[in-house]
């Protein structure tokens, strides 16, 4: 096998934010963020063993699964 020549899938992952802006009164203001982290749950190898043998090319990581992030923001 010549160097350079065999690579790995390609890694894309599609992140999601939705925020909702609530006016708390006066001047302040209230964001709600759900965040929906590898939305199509993309199961791409981040690290594979390169050493030849009978582990040749197992993958060592993979990209982090679906997940979901609640947080909010108070600006005053």
């Amino acid at each position: 096998m010549k160097p350079n020549t065999d690579f790995g899938d390609r890694l894309n992952e599609f992140d999601l934010r939705f925020t909702k802006v609530v006016a708390t009164g006066g001047r302040s203001r209230l964001d709600l963020n759900l965040d929906l982290f590898n939305a199509f749950n993309s199961d791409a190898i981040l690290t594979q063993n390169n050493t030849f043998g009978g582990a040749w090319q197992r993958p060592v990581t993979i990209i982090q699964p679906r997940f979901l992030k609640l947080s909010a923001r108070w600006d005053f």
